[in-house]
């Protein structure tokens, strides 16, 4: 039996011009924005922004009698291919017709249960994430598609978990920067070594061999290397992301090839690209 598709939601692609100004003055490129709001969005483009800067930018909004004008906006985090960006000043006008963008970009559409390569049966879904919050959107969205959700809120648990769980674990969704272990709250199961999710990956290969896996990180690249990961071969999520990216990450990942008794080292982690 098939199952029914669920319903998700899509995102519109609105061209984008960007100027940066006064000593950002150099920054000058053109991208599409997605996740639109009246307080900012996210914008692709091959361009390089440098995080702190601050640019104006020209919206091509449909149905819009102008270009909508943002007069300033601050750059608040960069990744591979892509940066966010904060609405600073912009034209009261113009409020209308970047909410009835916002507004068009959930339209419903159909998405797909996902299920693993090898059988009938939704995917099974470790997530492993400290902050309850980002932990519980992520089962809910999960489980809205049909995944069964394994939740775990640090590595310790999230080893006990893939040591007892008798069923298939098709997927490790983790967050890449765990509380550091003295700040984890004790488990009561010591045998079970609490680390960071680059490191978790690791032990959890040793016991289950192969799994598909996204990472998701609230950290920059630039914080990352500090701390001794580098953007290469897995994919990672940028915190805050949309139910949208979570779920097109996931589709990603298992379409790809599982990862194998090696682990994720410096060099092993890369950006999940947007599939828009």
């Amino acid at each position: 039996m098939h199952r029914a598709p669920r319903r998700s939601r899509t995102l519109i692609r609105i061209q984008a011009e960007f100027q940066g100004i006064s000593e950002d003055a150099s920054i000058k490129g053109k991208g599409y924005t997605l996740d639109l709001n009246i307080n900012g969005c996210r914008i692709e483009s091959n361009t390089s922004v440098p995080r702190g800067s601050y640019i104006r930018l020209r919206l091509a909004i449909p149905k819009a009698p102008h270009p909508v004008e943002i007069g300033m906006a601050r750059v608040r985090w960069v990744q591979t291919g892509s940066f966010g960006v904060e609405f600073i000043q912009r034209s009261a006008e113009d409020l209308p017709y970047i909410s009835r963008a916002t507004t068009e970009s959930s339209r419903e559409v159909t998405v797909q249960a996902l299920q693993p390569k090898s059988g009938k049966a939704p995917c099974t879904v470790l997530v492993v994430e400290d902050d309850p919050d980002v932990l519980h959107l992520c089962a809910k969205t999960l489980e809205g598609v049909d995944c069964k959700v394994l939740k775990a809120s640090g590595s310790s648990e999230a080893l006990q978990i893939c040591s007892t769980h008798s069923g298939a674990i098709h997927l490790l969704l983790v967050d890449l920067v765990l509380r550091p272990p003295v700040l984890q709250l004790m488990s009561g199961h010591e045998q079970y070594p609490r680390v960071h999710g680059s490191d978790l990956i690791e032990h959890i290969l040793r016991i289950r061999k192969k799994c598909h896996v996204v990472f998701m990180s609230g950290h920059d690249e630039t914080a990352l290397r500090a701390l001794g990961i580098e953007v290469g071969g897995a994919l990672c999520l940028q915190k805050p992301f949309s139910r949208e990216d979570l779920l097109m990450a996931i589709n990603q990942a298992m379409a790809g090839p599982p990862m194998v008794s090696k682990a994720p080292h410096s060099g092993a982690v890369k950006r999940a690209v947007n599939a828009r």
